[in-house]
């Protein structure tokens, strides 16, 4: 079950978790922590349950159910849950295997109080989504090439699409045409004023990082050339990108990097490895990651100023989530893999 951690400064908390420089923080299960969100007053922390949604309060630890469709996915769940600006409702996307319906997702809407439910199909599968700072509009990608061993490609071409409101129809703002190998289009990340989007594109054995507008226009390369990145975030302003990445073939540590949102030349500013994040301030003037060590640090964007905020003792600290308030820091943490 889910463990909420309130932490003062400089105090240790059940679970032996400790926060420093003013931080509080927020522990989320391991198991559904990743798809979580706060609410934009920064009260309530939303989660999938086993059925519908669950809300909990980050100062009371009272928690409510939604009820609402299950938040499912194929093959997992395709990202976060979304509030509105209001905070009003949640917005999430569902994926089923269902071959009848060509194995479309679909959107949800629910008010908090589990009222007007809404749903609307995709009309394809959704296998990652992101939501803007406000709710709507919603980007949505694809994945890889689907392949028949007889009949070879089968579709949907790896694509991006956005949504502009429920009910509204997707419009498709970017496809690889002829996929190659391991060609795919995946995780889309929108800018802070909903005006362009990061997306991840394999090619090969090879992870190129691109930007586009919502409208389609101006396409262009970001970074080329990684082996991997486990988190590309905007900066609050949009004028930054932060990755955690591997850029080297045949080395697997991930340390954490920043480029100018409109190109540039990749900065890394963090040469420990990182096991998580980084993950922005809603002011802008700290990136946040977490190490094997159990530990989460803060550090400036411009790589000074690096702080230790965080230590969950035995265990690994990931899902690192920035309350609106910025004072809050939610995370999941378990203990690593067992090493035969």
């Amino acid at each position: 079950m889910v463990a909420l951690v309130a932490c003062l400064p400089l105090e240790a908390c059940a679970g032996e978790t400790s926060f420093e420089h003013g931080m509080i923080g927020v522990r989320l299960s391991d198991r559904v922590g990743e798809y979580a969100a706060w609410s934009p007053d920064g009260r309530w922390i939303a989660e999938p349950a086993r059925v519908g949604l669950r809300l909990r309060n980050v100062e009371s630890g009272e928690v409510r159910r939604v009820q609402a469709p299950a938040y499912r996915g194929f093959p997992e769940r395709p990202g976060r849950l979304a509030w509105s600006a209001d905070g009003k409702t949640i917005a999430y996307a569902t994926s089923v295997p269902r071959p009848a319906n060509g194995n479309a997702s679909w959107l949800t809407e629910v008010q908090v109080d589990g009222s007007g439910v809404r749903q609307e199909t995709l009309g394809v599968r959704a296998l990652s989504t992101d939501w803007a700072p406000r709710g709507w509009p919603c980007a949505f990608a694809t994945g890889p090439y689907a392949l028949d061993f007889e009949k070879g490609p089968i579709g949907p071409k790896p694509s991006l699409y956005i949504v502009d409101d429920l009910g509204a129809t997707p419009r498709l703002i970017a496809q690889i045409v002829h996929p190659v190998g391991e060609d795919d289009i995946t995780e889309p990340e929108i800018s802070p004023d909903g005006a362009r989007i990061a997306f991840k594109r394999w090619k090969g054995h090879k992870l190129n990082i691109w930007t586009i507008g919502t409208d389609g226009s101006d396409p262009e390369p970001l970074v080329r050339g990684l082996v991997s990145a486990f988190s590309v975030e905007w900066s609050p302003d949009g004028r930054t990108v932060a990755l955690g990445a591997y850029t080297v073939k045949g080395d697997r540590r991930q340390h954490v990097y920043v480029v100018p949102a409109g190109g540039g030349k990749l900065h890394r500013i963090v040469d420990d490895e990182v096991l998580d994040g980084p993950a922005w301030s809603p002011d802008g003037r700290w990136l946040a990651y977490s190490t094997y060590e159990g530990e989460i640090w803060r550090v400036h964007p411009d790589g000074r100023g690096a702080q230790l905020i965080g230590k969950v003792s035995g265990e690994e600290p990931r899902s690192l989530l920035w309350a609106p308030d910025g004072r809050h820091l939610a995370f999941t943490a378990e203990p690593p893999p067992r090493s035969d």
